[in-house]
């Protein structure tokens, strides 16, 4: 008896979500510079907007090397934001409010972004 067709596209989506979750727990996310209280929150939603993500990605008529660099460029992007946000929330001693708004969310589209990367690296069936 051989598994239906959809047990390969249902496991990359399972391991796109799981390294964003692993990074989380085991510390690398805080090390890299998430704020510790924020860390596993931002890799939770961080997870599931980048599986829906993948998921609309891998239904678009698009070419799987445009989808990728659409998002390894939201995933630079994001990072970029997350660092600057975390380097003037610190300069202004937690007072500016929009920088840790950055930060925060820097780090949700950047592990959203790790998440569709993996995701559409792992699909199956997509051919370019």
């Amino acid at each position: 008896m051989t598994a239906p067709p959809r047990v390969p596209a249902v496991l990359a989506l399972v391991v796109a979500m799981a390294v964003p979750l692993l990074l989380a727990y085991s510390g690398l996310t805080i090390r890299l510079g998430a704020h510790p209280r924020w860390a596993m929150s931002t890799a939770l939603i961080g997870a599931a907007v980048g599986l829906l993500l993948a998921l609309a990605l891998s239904a678009a008529p698009l070419r799987r090397v445009i989808s990728m660099l659409v998002a390894a460029v939201a995933t630079v992007l994001a990072g970029v934001a997350a660092y600057f946000g975390k380097e003037i929330f610190v300069a202004s001693y937690a007072e500016n409010g929009l920088a840790g708004h950055y930060w925060y969310y820097g780090w949700i589209g950047g592990l959203a972004g790790v998440t569709v990367l993996i995701g559409l690296t792992l699909w199956p069936g997509r051919r370019d």
